[in-house]
C-alpha cells in the first residue's frame, strides 16, 4: 500500500479537513520525530506513531489510552470495574491539506499536538455557506440537505430527502438569510461516482465499494470541488499496465 492510497475495509469512509497547510511537510516529520511525544503504552504517555514520510506526503496516528467502566455482578453486588483502551485516529498531511480519520478523542488532542511542534495554529476547517452553496449545484443529484432558518422563523431547522435538482425549490427557508448545516449527493470523482455527505464543520463522509482503494489525490480533488469558485479539473488517472 503506497502512502498515498486508503484502503477502505467498510463501505465509508469519514474524514476531518484541517484549515492549517503545511508548505514543507519533511520538515514537519523531522519536527514531529524529534520534538513530538511518542505514544507510549507502558506509561500510557498519548502521542505520534508509525509516522512515514515520502514524496512530501506525511501520514502517521496519534493514540491515547482511554480509561472506561463496566458495571457487572460480583457474588449477586453491582460493582464496576475499571479498564482501559487504545483509541487512535490516523492522519494525512501534504502541501496541499491535512486529513484525519478515526477516533474524534484523539483528533483534537493530535491539533495540540501539532501545534506544540510546529509552533502553527492548528485547527479544523469549517465550510462556508458559499462552498456548500457550489458544491449541490456540483453534485450529480442532491439525496439529502438540511438548512437552518434564523431563530424568529417559525422553522428553524429543516432536512429534505430524496432527488431533488436545487433545495431552493421548496418554500421552507429565508431565502436572503438561511444556512446549510450539512449535504448530501451524488458527484462524479476520478474513481467514479460516490456519494458523499458533507458537514460545515470540516467533515466528509464517502460512501463507498468495500476495498476500494482512495488515494489522496482524489480527496484533494473532492475539497477542490467543495472549496474553489471554479470546478477543478478532472485528474488524470494513472492507466494500468498492459
Amino acid at each position: 500500500m503506497l502512502i498515498n492510497e486508503i484502503e477502505i475495509t467498510g463501505s465509508s469512509i469519514s474524514l476531518k479537513c484541517w484549515a492549517t497547510k503545511f508548505e514543507k511537510v519533511a520538515a514537519i516529520f523531522e519536527q514531529v520525530m524529534q520534538n513530538g511525544d511518542q505514544f507510549d503504552l507502558d506509561s500510557e504517555i498519548p502521542g505520534f506513531h508509525d509516522c512515514d514520510c515520502e514524496n512530501s506526503v506525511m501520514r502517521g496516528f496519534y493514540s491515547v489510552i482511554v480509561p472506561f467502566e463496566i458495571e457487572h455482578l460480583i457474588d449477586g453486588i453491582t460493582t464496576k470495574t475499571l479498564f482501559k483502551r487504545i483509541e487512535s485516529c490516523e492522519f494525512i498531511i501534504s502541501e496541499k491539506a491535512m486529513y484525519s480519520f478515526g477516533k474524534s478523542g484523539p483528533m483534537k488532542l493530535l491539533g495540540a499536538a501539532l501545534a506544540a511542534v510546529t509552533g502553527q495554529h492548528v485547527e479544523l476547517a469549517e465550510f462556508e455557506f458559499s462552498h456548500l452553496n457550489n458544491l449541490q449545484e456540483r453534485m450529480t443529484r442532491i439525496k439529502t440537505i438540511v438548512v437552518t432558518n434564523p431563530k424568529e422563523k417559525e422553522v428553524r431547522r429543516a432536512r429534505l430527502a430524496g432527488h431533488m435538482e436545487s433545495y431552493t425549490e421548496y418554500n421552507i427557508v429565508d431565502p436572503r438569510n438561511h444556512g446549510i448545516e450539512s449535504l448530501a449527493g451524488l458527484i462524479d470523482t476520478p474513481l467514479g461516482p460516490l456519494t458523499i455527505t458533507v458537514g460545515k464543520k470540516g467533515s466528509i463522509r464517502l460512501n463507498v465499494k468495500k476495498g476500494l482503494i482512495m488515494t489522496l489525490e482524489c480527496i484533494d480533488w473532492i475539497l477542490a470541488l467543495i472549496t474553489e469558485e471554479k470546478r477543478p479539473e478532472p485528474l488524470k488517472m494513472p492507466q494500468a499496465p498492459f
